[in-house]
């Protein structure tokens, strides 16, 4: 199984996920691109995943679907997905089993796709960050984020944005710790070689991640606030 990312619009990623030259593709923002893929390729699409209702993560799918039709999993927020998921589904896809979970906070419907060690997160989880809470369930948010942390520390997360850079910047002001100041050290390398820096982990984020770390709803909602503003 190989998993790709791919940029689209200023800094989002659509995860490919292939195997045997069948394809799921994961918030597919916009479709020209993937079709040029899926033609050079020769690609199967099996199943678009979607977690959330944004335009940048559902803009591609109408025209990616009309070209190659499949079902398209995702909340009912999307008003696209053809086979709705709330979380706790297990779906069967490429041979795999791909275990939904409910992540809501960025938004109240927002999902997140779990095949083995990998999680594609959407905009719940970001590299030293979180999702803005647009949905204004902090509380949610919070419970969002306490999950993940009990999931496998090896689990592989894949945000769908290449926010790494702003993010660690942000953080270093604030916790100006060893493992910040490294992991800032190495994802700007990344970035300035034109690389990604994702996907990241759990492990990795409970050493980067301020918002993995409140021990409470109140200093989580206002560190959210603070970099909303920063």
């Amino acid at each position: 199984m190989n998993i790709m990312p791919l940029p689209a619009l200023s800094d989002n990623y659509i995860w490919i996920i292939e195997k045997n030259n069948r394809i799921v593709v994961v918030d597919p923002s916009e479709a020209d691109l993937l079709l040029q893929i899926i033609k050079s390729k020769g690609y199967i699409l099996e199943a678009v995943l979607l977690t959330h209702k944004h335009q940048d993560h559902i803009g591609g799918v109408r025209k990616l679907i009309a070209a190659h039709p499949a079902p398209v999993y995702g909340p009912k927020e999307t008003g696209v997905a053809t086979e709705i998921v709330k979380g706790g589904e297990a779906l069967s896809l490429l041979g795999e089993e791909v275990k939904v979970m409910a992540t809501p906070g960025h938004t109240a419907g927002h999902v997140a796709y779990q095949m083995k060690e990998h999680l594609f997160i959407g905009d719940t989880l970001f590299l030293s960050s979180c999702g803005r809470v647009f949905s204004g369930d902090y509380d949610a948010m919070f419970h969002t984020l306490e999950e993940l942390k009990k999931l496998d520390e090896d689990t592989k997360i894949y945000p769908a944005h290449e926010y790494s850079l702003s993010n660690l910047e942000q953080t270093v002001k604030a916790y100006p710790s060893k493992a910040v100041k490294e992991e800032l050290a190495r994802v700007r390398k990344l970035r300035e070689a034109g690389k990604t820096t994702l996907p990241t982990t759990i492990k990795k984020e409970k050493a980067v991640n301020p918002f993995l770390n409140f021990d409470d709803v109140k200093s989580f909602k206002a560190y959210r606030e603070l970099r909303d503003h920063t």
